[in-house]
């Protein structure tokens, strides 16, 4: 299966994720500086500030993940807000992404080759 595909296409890639990062406030051309920046990646399928000063990203995260996109941020000179919220929102962004990219990488299937049956298909194929 192949997961390249062209930016703005209209399907969702089964390892695509949309995140929003609170931002502090900067000056608005830095920010489109980085935002030019970061949509110019590859995985990175589209990257804006909405009117809240929120960065929205969407992205390959069989390619990249959370901490990929705050390292480019503060590469940029771009801070996302450091709060307790967010701090936990990240948390959970990183295990998600890294949950993402460790199934986008599998050379396996199930953990299991031999899947549960259900107790009455397995009487039924006995007789």
């Amino acid at each position: 299966m192949s997961e390249t595909r062209e930016k703005g296409q209209a399907d969702k890639g089964p390892f695509d994720v949309s995140r929003k990062i609170p931002l502090v406030p900067v000056a608005t051309e830095k920010l489109q500086d980085a935002v030019r920046q970061l949509t110019a990646l590859d995985p990175i399928l589209d990257a804006h500030i909405d009117r809240r000063g929120h960065l929205r990203i969407s992205y390959a995260a069989s390619h990249l993940d959370i901490r990929d996109i705050e390292t480019l941020l503060d590469k940029a000179g771009i801070s996302h807000a450091s709060g307790s919220w967010w701090r936990l929102k990240s948390a959970w962004y990183r295990f998600l992404d890294g949950n993402a990219r460790a199934n986008a990488h599998s050379q396996g299937g199930a953990c299991c080759n031999r899947p549960l049956r259900h107790p009455a298909a397995a009487a039924t194929q006995a007789r």
